[in-house]
């Protein structure tokens, strides 16, 4: 894998650090063609959401994108590269800023530029990744301390290279020795996401689900930890973390691993379709009516299969055609907000969703301005017409999260501690939410 350019951006496509490893002129065709024409194509979607990961750019190149915590990062690739690894690239970077910074923004990247700079340089060289694990890189970039921040804002001179961490060149390079904790304690937060689309009769045209293993570790020492799952079997695609042995797993079943210090992804899967059980968390209904210009949108929502989980943070966004104008609203329940920035939209947020309760509905109400017809166009006298692509809308887009609900049923079983004497404090969390989930009218 070789790319040209990564680029941070802010939601409206202004660069905040960019980094490059290429030639004097690949770096003016980036900076002056390629990433404009990347920031003018995001103002031209209705939403950051709706932009294509994946963008055909100009001079030959091709844009690669993510979006994390209300940053854009961007890879600009101009050979032929396989578009996942650039994708886990642009992940790992954020992961690893996420670890040494904490909450990105604008500010708090301007205010550690100088670690951003050498976390980059670390993790890519020539082009090429070389690794985002951050308990690697804690051992060859210093984790910033406030003091050294002020030193760095007020003289403008990076301090972090003055010294530097040894590195560990153990067996085990992802964890360090000599490592203590005053209270040795392991988490494990199970992340699934449906990724879904439900025609206009109710039914499911796709599904799918993926999951993270995320893991905070604050152990003494060198432990090796054993974990087993009810359902290892319905994983598929799985990819592990370095520190995991890969044989204990292909032969029992059996997750066995020394675990870095600090945050890290154990691992990431696919739930297996035989073992799917297609679950929908909530259900939306929505039916469409039309009167001349005028055109209605009534939908309902409601928490569905979720094993008596209260459904959280629901947000429904609805795009609405271009010649859409005069929009109401009427909402029992949540909140609304209706915009025309880039295109008409309603976007529906309820806090929660209580079992059994059906009373959430939204109510859209709006006309379409009316377009020439092609005798008008000759001079000719005739009635105007509106399209019924221009004036009907598609579908809506969900977002949601349910707290303590394993879509997948996949738990863990046990987690043992091997050759260390000290007792474990471990939690385990489950949530479920919604990944590109989509309704269809």
């Amino acid at each position: 894998m070789t790319i040209d350019s990564l680029f941070i951006l802010n939601t409206s496509g202004t660069p905040i650090i960019q980094k490059h490893w290429s030639d004097d002129e690949s770096i003016q065709r980036a900076t002056l063609v390629v990433m404009p024409a990347f920031s003018r194509y995001l103002r031209s979607v209705a939403t950051l959401s709706d932009a294509e990961p994946i963008w055909s750019g100009p001079l030959d190149s091709v844009c690669i994108h993510v979006q994390r915590q209300g940053l854009v990062y961007l890879g600009i690739v101009s050979l032929e590269v396989s578009p996942l690894e650039v994708l886990e690239l642009l992940d790992g970077v954020d992961q690893a800023l996420t670890e040494y910074i904490g909450q990105l923004s604008d500010v708090t990247i301007k205010e550690n530029f100088t670690t951003v700079y050498q976390l980059l340089s670390e993790m890519v060289d020539s082009g090429s990744a070389v690794t985002t694990d951050t308990s690697v890189l804690r051992g060859l970039v210093p984790v910033p301390s406030l003091v050294n921040r002020m030193i760095e804002n007020v003289s403008g001179i990076g301090i972090g290279t003055e010294k530097r961490p040894d590195v560990n060149t153990s067996s085990t390079p992802w964890r360090a020795q000599g490592i203590r904790h005053t209270n040795n304690e392991f988490f494990i937060d199970f992340v699934e996401r449906i990724d879904a689309i439900i025609d206009a009769n109710g039914s499911i045209a796709s599904y799918d689900v993926s999951g993270d293993i995320t893991c905070k570790s604050r152990l003494t020492g060198m432990p090796d930890l054993s974990l087993a799952l009810n359902h290892p079997d319905a994983m598929d695609d799985v990819a592990f973390h370095p520190c995991v042995r890969l044989g204990k797993w292909e032969n029992e079943g059996i997750i066995g691993f020394v675990p870095p210090d600090g945050q890290f992804k154990l691992a990431s899967y696919h739930v297996s379709a035989s073992a799917s059980p297609r679950k929908l968390p909530l259900y939306v209904m929505a039916t469409t009516s039309r009167q001349d210009l005028s055109h209605t949108i009534d939908i309902g929502v409601h928490s569905g299969q979720c094993d008596g989980k209260t459904v959280e943070k629901v947000n429904i966004r609805i795009p609405l055609p271009a010649s859409a104008y005069n929009i109401r609203v009427q909402c029992k329940t949540g909140t609304h907000a209706v915009s025309n920035s880039r295109t008409p939209q309603v976007e529906w947020s309820v806090k929660s969703l209580k079992t059994g309760d059906r009373s959430n509905r939204l109510v859209i109400q709006y006309l379409v301005r009316q377009s020439a017809s092609p005798g008008s166009a000759a001079g000719k006298s005739s009635p105007q017409v509106v399209s019924t692509e221009q004036g009907t809308t598609q579908g809506a887009f969900i977002d949601f999260e349910v707290a303590g609900f394993s879509v997948s049923s996949i738990k863990v079983d046990s987690l043992r501690l091997l050759r260390e004497s000290y007792k474990m404090f471990k939690g385990v969390r489950y949530v479920t939410k919604a990944g590109s989930f989509q309704i269809r009218f």
